[in-house]
């Protein structure tokens, strides 16, 4: 089977990592292209892209309306040849109105407003149970099927030791704390430290975004800006050898349809704490193998860590921790992804065989 993905851009987000990820592993069983739409991609993505996977770029400016883009991205999919076009940016059907090669889309976010063309996919991917919630709660009749993100297990360290002081939390993530409430942590971490003395917990915050002028002097005002590091966006392979050196991981989001980065935690026996909501307590199975706290509220997330930081000392931490990254692997390994995507995709060809 000849697939082909597309995609507007390609930098060191969740969702552009991870695509990368799944062609890897679709390439052992397919023959798989990835087509950056945009003049938009990090170097260092594409370079974890395997020699059998080709790669192109129609070079759009972001934002232009340019009909030429659209005609050179046709030509391309024609030199390609795909039997399927796997889209992970929903509006890219748009450039695509005279294709006859089906396309399937994939959704990523819960509140994910959905053009009028999204009718003409042939199949839609919602990446969690809450996603598919909320489009069915939204569009009825669209019928999205889940396959869940998932993660290259085999390619992060493992954390051995736990118990660690100064207690030392990492949160992963675009900084844009009305969605991801980095904000919320800031104030936790306020609390911890009042109640634990100064220092007792830091915090670093990777990634960048809108909100990091915000969440700094949000930080200075707070009296904690000495305990919290904003690191700025580092490479996948940089995060992979990082993780294992933190004692927690904060998701604090306010909307998440899955959590890539709590999935990325487990894997490396990190122990997770994330906000009460959808999509990260899909993941953790409803507390079975992580910690939550109550969305939106400082307090509970700052008592939460302290609790975690008391059941690291324990002896059997550890052997928690091990339960929680076996049951990951058990349901987000990218391997998993990649095979139920193939599966799906032998589906919909076969139907438009028919």
């Amino acid at each position: 089977m000849r697939v082909a993905h597309a995609i507007f851009g390609l930098s060191i987000g969740g969702a552009e990592t991870m695509l990368v990820d799944v062609a890897r592993e679709q390439s052992a069983h397919a023959e798989v292209s990835l087509i950056v739409v945009n003049a938009d991609f990090h170097e260092s993505v594409v370079a974890e892209l395997p020699d059998r996977v080709r790669f192109a770029t129609v070079g759009r400016p972001v934002s232009s309306r340019n009909p030429w883009y659209a005609l050179k991205l046709s030509r391309l999919l024609r030199r390609i040849a795909p039997d399927i076009i796997h889209i992970h940016d929903k509006r890219v059907i748009d450039m695509l109105p005279f294709s006859r090669v089906p396309m399937v889309v994939t959704v990523h976010h819960t509140r994910d407003s959905l053009p009028r063309s999204v009718r003409r996919y042939r199949k839609v991917f919602a990446i969690s149970e809450a996603v598919r919630d909320d489009l069915l709660d939204r569009y009825p009749g669209l019928d999205p099927t889940v396959v869940h993100d998932g993660v290259a297990f085999s390619r992060i360290g493992q954390k051995e030791r736990y118990g660690g002081k100064p207690f030392r939390a990492v949160q992963i993530g675009r900084l844009d704390h009305a969605i991801k409430g980095q904000d919320i942590l800031i104030e936790a971490l306020k609390h911890v430290n009042q109640k634990r003395g100064p220092g007792a917990l830091i915090v670093d915050f990777i990634g960048q975004g809108e909100s990091r002028k915000f969440l700094e002097d949000l930080a200075a005002r707070l009296g904690v800006g000495q305990w919290c590091r904003f690191l700025g966006m580092v490479t996948r392979r940089q995060v992979y050898e990082m993780l294992p050196t933190y004692d927690l991981l904060v998701q604090p989001s306010r909307y998440e349809g899955f959590g890539l980065t709590v999935v990325e935690a487990m894997a490396a026996r990190v122990p997770v704490l994330v906000s009460g909501i959808e999509g990260p307590m899909e993941i953790i199975d409803k507390g079975r193998f992580g910690f939550s706290f109550r969305k939106e509220d400082p307090e509970d997330c700052g008592n939460r860590i302290m609790e975690i930081m008391d059941l690291s000392q324990e002896q059997g931490f550890g052997r928690r921790m091990n339960e929680a990254c076996e049951y990951g692997r058990s349901r987000f390994d990218i391997s998993l992804t990649a095979q139920a995507y193939l599966e799906e995709y032998g589906r919909v060809v076969s139907l438009g065989a028919r």
